[in-house]
């Protein structure tokens, strides 16, 4: 018998998986040029900080080092090299752990839409990618429980709840003749 704390927890390695599944389909159906450069995975973070600490001159092109002086820079927190985009000043958002930075605004969003995870985004992260985010929303346990229903309205209703005053409930009807009166004004 598996406990309810324990399925939580492959409930959440399924979801992150999953994520991380699409995340990688997405990544691939981009144009090759841009496959590289539209998350920053560690392993390219390592190779950006390297070569902008110019400890290996020779392992990059010229291409690959202007496109990291002109897109990066270093910060210095305590005895960590943080890479930073160079115009914003923030934190690049590593590849992995975007599950778990999309997963904590989302959660401290109230589980918000994209715009308000997008504004909690970019107040402390730069190259964060807002497809992921969207697919990552689009996954989400929580909202797609709390999705309504939708049910078809009706074109015209035929009678109107108006204003409640003092327990008495006013009803007023429809007529074609109230209609054109509207209309007429």
């Amino acid at each position: 018998m598996i406990t309810t704390t324990n399925s939580k927890l492959l409930d959440a390695d399924e979801h992150r998986k999953e994520f991380y599944e699409i995340a990688a389909a997405h990544i691939q159906s981009l144009d090759y040029k841009f496959r590289e450069k539209a998350v920053i995975i560690e392993n390219m973070k390592k190779k950006i900080l390297r070569c902008l600490s110019n400890k290996y001159p020779q392992e990059f092109t010229s291409h690959f080092k202007i496109w990291c002086e002109i897109s990066f820079i270093i910060k210095e927190i305590g005895p960590e090299q943080v890479l930073c985009d160079s115009k914003e000043k923030k934190p690049v958002l590593i590849y992995e752990k975007m599950y778990d930075t999309y997963k904590e605004v989302h959660e401290q969003t109230a589980h918000g839409g994209r715009d308000k995870c997008l504004h909690n985004l970019a107040v402390n992260y730069s190259w964060f990618n807002r497809d992921l985010l969207q697919k990552y929303i689009k996954i989400c346990y929580s909202c797609q429980n709390r999705q309504s229903v939708k049910i078809p309205t009706v074109s015209k209703p035929i009678i109107e709840l108006g204003k409640i005053f003092n327990n008495n409930i006013i009803l007023s009807f429809f007529t074609r003749e109230r209609e054109r009166k509207k209309t007429e004004r």
